[in-house]
């Protein structure tokens, strides 16, 4: 008996030394996630057939566990588990082995931030049983599955926080079972930032403002447009006109809101808009052009007065067969905006009885004297006059005491006209020297006219080179303290060139020996030391030119002759910024300005060193003012802002803002310059 024991005490020793237990996991290798179907079997090295018993690690066991089936089991939460095999009969040591289980469901929520009053998605992604899931909100608010029903407790459910602060959203998985671990994120409600945003930021008179609330919560807003005007039960976004300029303060506001109206200030600017005609006098048949500026729509209602009503541009030309007096109506947003903007013309034939209010005579560069290389053909004279009554001007000019040129045109009454000798062949040029233009009226008959022409000139230069300038322009404007650079092209030929400056015009016109030249070399430009530039008598004009010299220092070249004025400037003027009409601000790059619009708004300011009753602001576009503005009991040091409107029509235009000080006469005290570039 005792030896019976024994042999079955050491088989069993034998036996347990010799069984080596193995967990097999299919798939072979992770990642493996919640709620994965992870596949388990025990493996016996000595025996193909096992027998025991698998603990997973999360509190659950698997008996009867053989090496010839798989065993299918489910992790409800993340983590690392320790797997252990027990043989059931004692015959192997116990097998252990590690599986980690990772998450990848998770929570997704609409919009990424959500805010108080307005509705939040919020949608379980990768959940094991997405028609049955219980939400927990964080603020008491409960969603699980009710009947036969997943509208709320399904994989996505919608929620509205009515109060802001961070919150725990949970969502359980497996049924909504809340024993088991559930996927959570904290979530931070923001408050409403309840306001009212509009567009354009600096709207004019009579122009759209759209306006919209922003997070009020509600699609139905009351709105008070603080001119008076009221909406109520309106929409979200609402549009309005301000006809007047000022400063209003607009009001919106939920119906039902217990709230205050919320409130924002709109700044209206006076109109900008504005006809103009091409003559206010026309003849019967001749084309008269209308044209509006700063209108803002695409297309104009217009109506000529003669029954003639359309729909066009900014520009319309019309021809009105009958005489009268017609008034042209324009209105901006193809008759959207209800503002008229008028001008009148009037119709007449030809008549005989012609008086001139308005004659003078220039030579094509604008003066009464120019200089010109030999054989030129750039060269007119010109004859503007302005009539009342319309019909034939006749009369002829005068080129060195001789008849040169007749001519005989219609003048319309009250319209520039400009009657110029021919472009070819043009004023004689072929002697050197000084010649002069003058002019004989002959229609109306002088005899009824206390009218004197003045005597042009032009110098004819002894070679037929010319110097073009560079800068600066004809007819700039510097302060004294700024002095500017002086440049120029190169002839054909030059070699060496001299600038000359004269306080009077005939020494420099004439080559006067009283003419001092200033030699530069081959340079191109030249800047005035101060005993050249204190030479210059300011606040008029003086005159400046170039000529060059071949390699013997003979002249073959000469500019034309130049005028600069050099002021005291005592006023300081400001650029603060530009901006297009719909308040978006434009750069500026040195002193150029770079835009693709029409018209710009330039914001700026003058300072007076000073005291003066009337200060005038004078807005030029290269030669043309388009603006002048008036300042009343101006203080030293006073700082005075301005707001002016400034065309941007050609590829490149000067823009020069001269202030004057308004004595007997008036003199520029500040000046300041730009120029558009047009892209």
């Amino acid at each position: 008996m005792k030896k019976t024991i024994l042999t079955f005490v050491i088989l069993c020793a034998w036996m347990s030394a010799g069984n080596v237990l193995a967990i097999d996991i299919n798939p072979m290798s992770g990642p493996y996630y919640v709620g994965d179907n992870i596949l388990f079997k025990a493996t016996n090295s000595t025996y193909d057939y096992y027998y025991g018993t698998l603990s997973f690690g999360d509190g659950t066991t698997a008996s009867g566990v053989t090496s010839t089936q798989w065993i299918a089991h489910r992790y409800k939460s993340p983590g690392q588990y320790l797997l252990t095999l027990v043989d059931t009969y004692g015959f192997a040591s116990p097998e252990s082995r590690y599986i980690t289980i990772a998450e990848d469901r998770r929570i997704d929520v609409s919009p990424a931030q959500p805010i108080v009053g307005r509705q939040a998605t919020f949608r379980a992604v990768n959940f094991n049983t997405p028609d049955n899931i219980l939400w927990d909100m964080g603020d008491g608010t409960i969603y699980r599955l009710q009947g036969n029903s997943s509208i709320k407790g399904g994989s996505v459910v919608t929620h509205t926080f009515a109060r802001g602060g961070t919150f725990t959203v949970r969502a359980y998985d497996w049924k909504g079972d809340q024993a088991s671990v559930p996927v959570a994120i904290s979530i931070n409600i923001g408050k409403l930032n309840r306001r009212i945003e509009y567009f354009p930021l600096t709207p004019r008179e009579d122009q759209t403002v759209y306006l919209e609330a922003l997070d009020f919560g509600s699609q139905v807003i009351d709105w008070n447009f603080g001119d008076g005007n009221t909406q109520f039960g309106g929409l979200r976004t609402a549009q309005h006109r301000f006809m007047a300029a000022g400063t209003y303060s607009v009001s919106a506001k939920a119906p039902a809101a217990k709230y205050s109206p919320i409130t924002t200030t709109i700044t209206v600017l006076p109109e900008n808009r504005f006809l103009t005609v091409s003559a206010p006098e026309v003849r019967i048949n001749q084309q008269v052009t209308a044209s509006v500026q700063n209108f803002r729509g695409d297309m104009v209602l217009w109506n000529f007065g003669d029954g003639t009503q359309r729909t066009g541009f900014h520009t319309e030309t019309h021809a009105y067969t009958q005489p009268g007096n017609y008034r042209i109506v324009a209105r901006d947003e193809n008759g959207e905006s209800q503002r008229e903007f008028s001008a009148n013309v009037r119709v007449v034939g030809l008549n005989d009885q012609l008086t001139v209010e308005i004659a003078e005579i220039r030579l094509d560069n604008g003066k009464y004297y120019k200089i010109v290389p030999k054989h030129s053909r750039d060269l007119r004279s010109i004859l503007r006059l302005k009539l009342r009554g319309t019909g034939t001007v006749t009369g002829y000019w005068l080129v060195d005491g001789h008849p040169f040129e007749y001519f005989n045109e219609v003048a319309v009454q009250g319209e520039l006209k400009e009657i110029f000798t021919r472009r070819v062949p043009g004023l004689p040029t072929i002697e050197p020297g000084l010649h002069t233009v003058s002019l004989v009226l002959t229609r109306p008959s002088p005899e009824d006219l206390n009218l004197t022409f003045p005597v042009l000139k032009y110098f004819v230069l002894p070679y037929e080179n010319k110097i073009d300038i560079v800068s600066p322009a004809e007819g700039f404007i510097a302060k004294e303290s700024e002095i500017p650079g002086f440049s120029w092209k190169a002839p054909m030929g030059g070699s060496k060139y001299q600038i000359a400056f004269s306080n009077e015009l005939y020494p420099i016109l004439q080559n006067s020996d009283t003419l001092k030249w200033i030699n530069v070399e081959n340079a191109l430009e030249y800047t005035p030391g101060a005993e050249v530039w204190n030479t210059i008598v300011r606040n008029r004009w003086t005159y400046w030119k170039v000529r060059a010299l071949d390699s013997n220092y003979q002249p073959l070249a000469e500019s034309d002759v130049i005028d600069i004025k050099v002021v005291i400037a005592t006023a300081d003027v400001s650029i603060d910024n530009i901006t297009d009409l719909e308040g978006n601000e434009v750069k500026i790059a040195a002193a150029n300005v770079y835009s693709g619009k029409g018209d710009l708004l330039l914001h700026g300011s003058i300072t007076y060193k000073g005291d003066s009753k009337f200060l005038v602001l004078r807005v030029f576009a290269g030669k043309t003012m388009v603006d002048q503005l008036l300042f009343r009991d101006v203080k030293k040091g006073d700082t005075r802002t301005f707001e002016t409107s400034i065309p941007n029509k050609d590829k490149s235009t000067p823009i020069t803002l001269q202030v004057l000080k308004t004595s007997s006469p008036s003199v520029i005290i500040g000046i300041k310059n730009l120029v558009l570039k047009k892209q």
